[in-house]
């Protein structure tokens, strides 16, 4: 049985691994991810190092650092709670951190073209004040998951992006309109009921998880598996995590997921 997760950085094992690369104590907050603040990146790639020194290649210098960020994210989703659905199903994780309703959408779209329609989708909602933007430009469409902050108001261009520099500063740009008009968590909401009608027109199967509050589709259906309590554990002020905390519930939020499926995948053996 194929299972696709869409959802964002409470789903995808981000900040899992904070106290064995960072020495967190178990009050330390991360603000956002241990990936996107620079001050952390030297502590990553020495802890990348020092665990591949027996299975990689030479070094090289100029993809060190970017070889150390794979390294973590994919070392973060194996904590996720999601890793220990493996032993029972076939788990496809697009779960990423800052991402959005429409993001879902589009990486649903991806993952069919590869895998088909998936059996069933373990929907999360997320974070409702991450941005989004889309950018037509010379008749190609981009999608950015891409965030204002005021602690940096001038653009750079993001190299690993595909799309062009004009594309990213008009996503950029975007989003700091955004921002100044806290709209952000309006567009969400209007975003997700779209897409939980689509599943629903569709005849997808899902489940839904929450950990936040503000979507209705979450907040108003009995049926969905209420994790807020074990996300206000390991949750930090104002946008911070404790990342020892964060590991240790993520074997709660399987089991609540996990019953969940059970319940659903037995019933259909009935029917």
């Amino acid at each position: 049985m194929k299972i696709l997760v869409l959802g964002d950085c409470a789903s995808d094992g981000s900040n899992c691994l904070n106290k064995q690369i960072i020495g967190e104590e178990d009050n330390g907050i991360t603000e956002y991810s241990l990936a996107s603040n620079k001050k952390y990146r030297k502590y990553i790639v020495g802890w990348y190092l020092k665990n591949t020194k027996t299975s990689r290649g030479p070094i090289n210098t100029d993809e060190l650092l970017e070889n150390a960020l794979l390294y973590l994210q994919d070392r973060e989703m194996q904590e996720s709670w999601t890793s220990n659905l493996q032993d029972k199903f076939h788990v496809t994780n697009l779960s990423q951190g800052g991402a959005t309703a429409y993001g879902y959408y589009k990486r649903l779209l991806k993952y069919e073209d590869k895998e088909g329609r998936p059996d069933i989708i373990v929907l999360t909602d997320h974070d409702p004040t991450h941005p989004w933007q889309r950018i037509n430009l010379k008749g190609k469409k981009y999608f950015f998951e891409k965030g204002y902050d005021p602690r940096w108001p001038i653009f750079s261009i993001n190299p690993k992006l595909k799309s062009p520099a004009e594309a990213q500063e008009m996503a950029f740009n975007k989003s700091k309109f955004y921002f100044d008009k806290g709209a952000n968590e309006k567009r969400n909401y209007i975003i997700m009921n779209w897409f939980h009608k689509y599943l629903l027109k569709n005849q997808y199967q899902f489940i839904k998880i929450k950990f936040y509050e503000g979507f209705q589709e979450f907040d108003n259906d009995d049926n969905v598996i209420d994790c807020t309590d074990l996300a206000k554990k390991y949750a930090g002020i104002p946008k911070g995590t404790i990342g020892s905390l964060k590991l240790g519930v993520q074997n709660d939020i399987y089991l609540r997921v996990d019953k969940k499926l059970s319940e659903l995948t037995n019933r259909k053996k009935v029917i």
